[in-house]
């Protein structure tokens, strides 16, 4: 007779680490594109919400993962909102794919505030009814920082080669800057051309390559472009493409600098930027952003803002969904989320950057064709 074990397990590692003055009580609900699953993992937090002075959630899981007809965050979302839990608590990552992303992403998420939501000193519950939670809440407390604890329930039976340290999570890379490139490779900040190279801003890296990726360069992204040295290290920073240059906003600071010397030649407040800006774009992170075709499109999370270029500068003209704003949207790209947006000159065509894929969008705001992998050559293949 085939034997069912049915356990619940709790537990937690602790580390002496400077803490932050008023550490959290976070969160952070694991996905899943099996609706079933899911819904167990929604009622495991709901349960543990309950026990816990929870203070904010993070849940993370993206649309159409493994085929599925789902966005796990949203649905998370909903599910939690239904079992007594305030949605102002609630924040969703909706970019994750793999449990490797459930950590790259949900580690950097923002609040409201432009504020990271898991910070140094914190205490995060990594909840879901398998044993990845494991390895996701140990990985947050040896490079985040974190007070890491796994709350997993379930009744799901071990396999001969299932292990504790899923796919590696733990163990596999002890350098954390490159397990998170890795686990997002390529998904670009910022991209730009000289000649026929190509060169792609991830994290605290430049990538050059030739058109057809046979050959790549490495460069520390501070070795070319200085200004990030400079830049507002408490807040969010968002490249905003202009074609020759980029608009660079920190904070309520916003420098223009040029992709030519990489120089800044201007600096801005960012508040007071675009007449009728919404307060909510004013203070909060958003992504990236393009200048196309005299409008102007900045991707946040799950919205997206549109302003007119006119005489005397950038003016509010609505605020909507990436899904609503372009025609034949992918539903596996959600709402927005796009990390990187960059204007072809010789086509005129907008290429969108999201969670290591590209797209293409003509003037008539279609998209052309579905996402395209960005595979690349990565950091430690052979030149």
């Amino acid at each position: 007779m085939k034997k069912l074990f049915l356990f619940l397990l709790c537990g937690g590692f602790l580390l002496e680490l400077g803490f932050a003055a008023n550490p959290k009580t976070i969160m952070l609900v694991l996905g899943s594109a099996d609706v079933d699953v899911l819904n167990e993992r929604i009622a495991i937090a709901a349960r543990l919400y309950r026990t816990q002075p929870i203070q904010k959630i993070i849940v993370s899981g993206g649309c159409g993962a493994h085929g599925s007809g789902i966005c796990e965050a949203t649905a998370m979302q909903e599910g939690l909102v239904r079992n007594g839990v305030e949605s102002k608590k609630i924040y969703k990552e909706e970019n994750a794919k793999t449990t490797v992303q459930n950590y790259v992403f949900s580690r950097i998420l923002r609040d409201e505030s432009d504020q990271q939501i898991i910070q140094p000193g914190d205490t995060v519950f990594v909840v879901s009814n398998h044993w990845h939670a494991i390895a996701v809440a140990a990985r947050l407390q040896q490079y985040d920082a974190v007070v890491g604890r796994f709350y997993i329930e379930g009744n799901i039976v071990p396999k001969a080669t299932d292990k504790l340290d899923y796919v590696g999570i733990f163990n596999a890379q002890p350098d954390n800057d490159k397990f998170v490139l890795r686990g997002s490779w390529l998904t670009p900040e910022a991209c730009w051309s000289v000649g026929d190279s190509l060169y792609y801003l991830q994290n605290n890296m430049v990538y050059g390559t030739d058109k057809d990726n046979r050959s790549f360069s490495l460069q520390r992204a501070e070795d070319v472009l200085h200004s990030l040295n400079l830049l507002d290290a408490a807040h969010s920073r968002a490249f905003i493409d202009g074609g020759k240059f980029w608009w660079v906003r920190h904070g309520d600071s916003l420098w223009k600098v040029e992709k030519g010397s990489k120089k800044v030649s201007e600096k801005l407040v960012w508040s007071n930027w675009i007449a009728g800006m919404p307060d909510v774009w004013k203070k909060g992170a958003f992504n990236t952003g393009v200048l196309w075709n005299n409008t102007l499109l900045l991707f946040a999370n799950e919205k997206i803002l549109v302003a007119r270029l006119e005489k005397k500068g950038f003016v509010f003209v609505k605020e909507t969904t990436a899904a609503e704003y372009f025609g034949n949207w992918p539903f596996t790209w959600g709402k927005s989320n796009v990390a990187a947006a960059m204007g072809d000159s010789s086509t005129g065509n907008l290429t969108l950057y999201r969670n290591m894929e590209r797209m293409a969008i003509d003037q008539d705001l279609q998209v052309i064709a579905p996402p395209v992998a960005n595979k690349l050559k990565w950091i430690e293949d052979p030149k």
